[in-house]
């Protein structure tokens, strides 16, 4: 599996760190070019050597935390046994301090401009590795399937959708998990599993809304 490949320099990840940081404090709408300039300690000509507007800051935040889990989730995928990679994939964490932080600030703030940006990014940056899973899933066999890189983008979007809140209409855990077997029955028909690990995926998104099942 390919790493991501943006690099930041030492110096960038400082003033990444410290603009994140008055993002948090300020939120990301009410904090300015100055506020972040006199936070860098920079010249104005010294900040457009970094960044050339406030959003390209937020883009840059944003990739930074990203591209940090992304790797990391490559690096502990390779000593996952093939067919557990799929669930690890989407129910694993890898997110360090910086990510976290991140993550707690868009959810508290969403939505925003900032959850926006961070699920758009995120379905772009993890999209490749979802597909290449299941590309080794369509090499051994274990799944069929003619939409590896849509099933990779589709899957993505619906985790999202049942993990966050605020993307569909609020629901009843019922409804919810009428959502979950939604999901799976279109995994099911889209991806010809084996019986056994669609039931753990089920089981896993069931355990991500809450959802118990009588007897266990």
């Amino acid at each position: 599996m390919p790493r991501t490949n943006k690099n930041f320099d030492s110096r960038k990840e400082q003033l990444i760190r410290l603009a994140l940081e008055q993002f948090i404090d300020k939120g990301y709408e009410n904090t300015t070019i100055t506020d972040l300039q006199k936070s860098f300690g920079l010249t104005k000509g010294g900040m457009y050597h970094y960044f050339d507007s406030k959003e390209e800051i937020l883009d840059d935040v944003i990739d930074y935390g990203l591209t940090q889990c992304v790797n990391e989730l490559i690096t502990e995928l390779k000593s996952i046994p093939p067919e557990k990679k799929l669930v690890y994939f989407f129910f694993s964490s890898t997110a360090n301090d910086f990510a976290q932080s991140l993550f707690r600030y868009s959810k508290k703030n969403s939505p925003s401009i900032v959850s926006y940006r961070l699920r758009e990014k995120t379905v772009a940056l993890t999209a490749p590795v979802l597909k290449d899973i299941i590309l080794q899933y369509i090499e051994t066999g274990f799944y069929k399937t003619k939409y590896p890189d849509e099933m990779a983008e589709f899957s993505l979007i619906l985790a999202q959708a049942i993990s966050e809140e605020d993307m569909l209409p609020k629901a009843s855990l019922i409804h919810r998990k009428r959502r979950v077997d939604a999901i799976i029955d279109v995994w099911r028909k889209c991806m010809n599993p084996p019986a056994g690990h669609i039931h753990e995926l089920q089981e896993n998104l069931y355990k991500l809304i809450g959802f118990t099942i009588e007897g266990n």
